[in-house]
Formats: structure tokens, sequence, C-alpha cells
């Protein structure tokens, strides 16, 4: 450890090269810290409530407001005390003569029948996420844990295909090739208009 200590010496310790090795080594590591918990922010699920076939029907002929149109439409869940997310009450809109007054009877009354989401949701509009994109909501909702698993699996896979190239076209090569499959992989994340296509991209993000 003697000689080790003095060839140290000699050569230098930390100098502008280590620096500047260390630097573009951790520029990688910072760009896998995004990918790592984005799914933070990109898998967040947002408020939401049913949308209902007759709400835009109420609104234009009763001049309701949103929130109206939600009390009549949506019940109140029993656990939070606001708005169901998975259900809303089973009324049939177009068979009712007085449908703008009864709005009173209703908020007075729980007991309407209720029925899940069959066709889509209402989104809190303040950010837009994958799971309000593609409505992995409810019954769905198992859908949005994929984006983390397929991440995962692309790690295990890119481990042992990176590890393969490193050694047999070099570490340099296989470094920029991992960091274009990052960027190209993300920009695919970004812009896919499919939920698998976007699991697909998310596996080679992992992969790279």
């Amino acid at each position: 450890m003697a000689n080790v200590d003095k060839l140290i010496e000699h050569i230098g310790d930390f100098g502008p090269f280590q620096k500047k090795i260390v630097t573009l080594g951790a520029l990688p590591l910072i760009l896998f810290a995004f990918v790592l918990i984005g799914v933070v922010f990109i898998g967040h699920t947002p408020d939401h409530w049913c949308w209902s076939p007759e709400s835009e029907s109420l609104k234009e002929e009763c001049g309701w407001t949103d929130v109206e149109v939600l009390e009549v439409t949506v019940p109140h869940s029993e656990q939070s005390g606001s708005f169901s997310r998975c259900e809303r009450f089973g009324l049939d809109w177009s068979k009712s003569q007085n449908k703008c007054k009864e709005i009173d009877w209703l908020l007075a009354s729980n007991a309407t029948e209720l029925v899940p989401c069959d066709s889509r949701w209402l989104f809190d509009k303040s950010h837009s996420t994958i799971v309000s994109e593609f409505s992995l909501v409810c019954e769905k909702s198992w859908l949005a844990d994929l984006n983390q698993v397929f991440l995962a699996l692309g790690f295990f896979i890119g481990a042992f295909i990176t590890g393969y190239m490193a050694d047999r076209f070099g570490r340099k090569p296989c470094l920029i090739a991992s960091m274009v499959g990052l960027g190209v992989s993300g920009i695919g994340v970004m812009l896919s208009p499919w939920y698998p296509l976007l699991l697909t991209f998310r596996f080679l993000q992992g992969a790279s």
C-alpha cells in the first residue's frame, strides 16, 4: 500500500481528468433517476368521476354548473364523503319530464340505484397523466402498475444484453447505444397514442 500511495502522489490525485470522467459518468445516472421515479408524476391518478351520457344536455337545458351536474349524476362516497370514483346514479334522464326540477329530490335522497361507470370518466384537468389519458381507473387500475413492471423487466433483460455488448464491442459503444436508446424510447413513451405501445417503449427504456 505504501508504494501505491507514493505512485498516486507522483501521478497526481483528483485532477481535471478525474473530474471530467466523474462528471460525464454521472450524466447517465441523472437520466436513470428520472426514468426510475418518473412514474410518480406520469402515473399519478388524478381526481375522477363517472361521466354520464346526459351530462352535457343537463348543463345546456337546465343551466347547471359542473358541480350541480355531478351532484345529480354521481353519488357521494361513504368513506371519504367526496364524489364516488367508480359509480354513478342509474337514471335515464331522457325519460324524465321535469328533470331540471328534480335536483332537490335527488340531493335529499341517496337511495337511487347505482351502476358502475360503463363509458368514460371525467378527470381533474389541472394536469394530465397516463392514467387520465388512457382511463386506467377502477377495474382498469391494475394496468397502471404494469408501467413499472415493464420497466423492471427491461432492467432485467437489458442487464444481460448490455453486459454481452460491452464485452463484445467495448464499453464506450455500448454506453453510446444505451444513451441513444434511452432518448428514443423516452420520446416514444411521451408520444405513444396506445397504452400497449407505451409499455413497449417503457420496456425498451428499462433495457437501455
